[in-house]
């Protein structure tokens, strides 16, 4: 207790945002009490039209809350659709690390050897197999996920890349074999970390799981064309009498090949009578190139970052993509 009274307030915002987030309490699904989520939805919208974006976000959320407690997975995943477009932002949990902690470069993923190609996600005799894009809400903010269902069947999350070689190096406890009996599907997830049975409610292109997590089948980039525009991602969490943690990034994909990046981490923290924020910015730019499944950026120093990255959603025009576990919006 003496060690945490000498931490500064920054240092005590990182433990109690990280404690936070993995508490058993951050993955209970409360109950709950208030307006159906048709009428929260309509007052989402009208507070959109009235140009009060947080009030509809807000409102977006709440509805997320009613759609759950009546297990309405299309109502859930309305919602969750709602709130992204409104807030512009779609959480990586991946993001919120570097806010609160040092900053870390990210680390290139091993370009995959010859072996059996990754499969696009999709329901098979509905049993979910290859990849899929999910999303769930803890304590009210957006986390994205990479799920991939091996056809040998083993379920990885958030996979270092999807060749044998990276799906062999996922940590042990991120993955493990997988069953669905029925409507029911269990992954038995090894060590101290509990199996996830629970049962999938089919949507448009995917499934709702455990504690309302929606999952969407993805698959690679058509063309490289579909990258070229600006996209923004990021994350805020917030926690009650410690501060904020915002991290954003944004990238700009040039039909030349050439790419311009820029990063944005904060974090603030309230104390007796003062509030204190710290933070910094990043810019980069340089090259850019798209293969298969990965996403490769090349800044004007040679140093190389390689990522899986594919487009979520249907149509020509990619409007929401995954790259190195943070989702990007198209603005």
């Amino acid at each position: 207790m003496l060690k945490l009274l000498r931490l500064s307030p920054l240092q005590r915002a990182g433990l109690l945002l990280a404690a936070l987030l993995a508490s058993p309490a951050a993955h209970a699904q409360l109950a709950y009490s208030g307006p159906p989520g048709a009428t929260l939805m309509q007052q989402a919208k009208m507070k959109l039209a009235a140009g009060d974006r947080a009030g509809a976000a807000a409102a977006y959320q709440q509805a997320y809350a009613a759609y759950t407690s009546v297990d309405d997975s299309d109502g859930m995943k309305a919602a969750l659709a709602g709130k992204a477009a409104v807030s512009g932002r779609v959480a990586g949990l991946a993001a919120l690390r570097p806010a609160v902690g040092a900053a870390r470069p990210a680390a290139p993923v091993a370009a995959p050897p010859a072996g059996p190609a990754p499969v696009a996600g999709r329901l098979v005799g509905g049993k979910p197999v290859g990849l899929f894009f999910g999303t769930k809400t803890v304590l009210g903010h957006f986390i994205t996920m990479t799920y991939y269902f091996g056809p040998d069947g083993v379920a990885y999350e958030n996979p270092p890349g999807l060749s044998v070689a990276a799906l062999a190096a996922t940590p042990a406890r991120s993955k493990g074999p997988y069953s669905v009996s029925g409507k029911t599907l269990s992954i038995a997830w090894p060590g101290d970390r509990k199996a996830e049975t629970a049962a999938m409610n089919s949507l448009t292109n995917g499934f709702s799981w455990s504690l309302g997590s929606i999952f969407s089948a993805v698959g690679p980039f058509q063309s490289p064309s579909q990258l070229v525009g600006t996209f923004e991602g990021g994350t805020s969490t917030f926690a009650t009498a410690v501060g904020q943690a915002v991290v954003s990034s944004t990238l700009t994909f040039r039909a030349d090949g050439t790419y311009q990046g820029s990063g944005v981490a904060t974090v603030t923290t309230a104390t007796a009578g003062s509030v204190a924020e710290t933070g910094g910015t990043s810019q980069q730019a340089g090259h850019w190139s798209l293969s298969g499944w990965y996403l490769t950026l090349t800044d004007a120093q040679g140093r190389t970052t390689r990522g899986i990255a594919y487009p979520v959603g249907t149509g020509s025009q990619v409007t929401l993509f995954n790259y190195n576990g943070m989702a990007y919006q198209r603005q």
